[in-house]
């Protein structure tokens, strides 16, 4: 089988896989790792993007041997995290001629953190010619340069530094209360010294003009008569409009005369004194006899 049927059947089976259908995930796959022999280093064959996972190995080379020699081919990558192979696969050529061979190898999408360098490794008698090495992968777009995505592998919460808020001492906010207090005081008392200021100056404004009322009634009342006088208080409502009425002049004369004359005397009256006289008399005397 040729190498572009190889790729095409390989796109044909990533085709089938559900994550190709996001338009995020890209599907690419590698150039030849083995076009300057048969040891490569992983990080010049694949993108070392964040998130990119290997999901085939598709490999060809040709034997060069005798029949009946044992030989045996290794396509290998090893294990960057864990040591020994994640990916190794054998050819056993013994007792074979020499031929071409063609494979793809289906990889459970392994993070490219784990593949480490590759190489076709051959035990026995024989060669190999026209090796090719390729590896297909796929990755998230989203999950190039900068990781912002927390769904990325590798995301990394950002650190939002918080300024630590200033504390004032004990001394220093003793005196800042101090300062307020009295800034309160001071606008308190400019407050009421305003409202007394206003307050006088009404008086004074009402007293003027109180004054200047009265200045003008009196040159008025050594010009005037005193009934323009009367008239002018009442119009400044000095007077009140039910005492503006003219009393009648009339002499009212005596009409009763009593003559002069004596009385008589009451004798019955002067009787009556004589006799409560005499009685208090005894009575006054009866407290000494006794």
């Amino acid at each position: 089988m040729s190498t572009n049927k190889l790729l095409l059947l390989l796109v044909a089976l990533l085709g089938c896989s559900p994550y190709y259908s996001y338009s995020e995930i890209i599907y690419e796959s590698s150039g030849n790792a083995a076009s300057n022999g048969v040891n490569w280093v992983m990080a010049n064959v694949i993108p070392q993007h964040t998130g990119l996972a290997v999901n085939g190995v598709v490999y060809r080379y040709t034997t060069v041997k005798n029949t009946e020699d044992d030989m045996v081919v290794y396509v290998q990558n090893e294990n960057a995290q864990d040591g020994g192979y994640i990916f190794r696969e054998a050819d056993d050529w013994s007792g074979l001629p020499g031929n071409t061979i063609s494979k793809v190898i289906p990889m459970p999408y392994i993070p490219i953190e784990y593949w480490g360098d590759g190489s076709i490794e051959i035990e026995g008698d024989g060669s190999i010619t026209d090796p090719s090495v390729i590896y297909t992968y796929r990755y998230d777009d989203k999950c190039l340069g900068e990781v912002l995505d927390p769904d990325c592998p590798g995301y990394v919460a950002p650190v939002i530094e918080v300024p630590e808020p200033e504390i004032e001492t004990s001394d220093e906010y003793v005196q800042n209360e101090i300062d307020r207090k009295a800034t309160l005081r001071d606008e308190d008392q400019e407050l009421r010294d305003s409202k007394k200021v206003g307050k006088e100056k009404g008086k004074e404004i009402a007293r003027n003009n109180l004054e200047k009322m009265l200045g003008t009634i009196i040159d008025d009342a050594l010009q005037i008569s005193s009934q323009q006088l009367h008239n002018r208080l009442i119009a400044l409502n000095f007077i009140p409009p039910q005492y503006n009425v003219a009393l009648p002049s009339t002499t009212y004369e005596d009409t009763v005369v009593l003559k002069d004359s004596e009385l008589p005397d009451n004798k019955n009256a002067r009787r009556s004194n004589l006799a409560q006289q005499k009685l208090h008399q005894e009575m006054v005397n009866s407290q000494y006899q006794n």
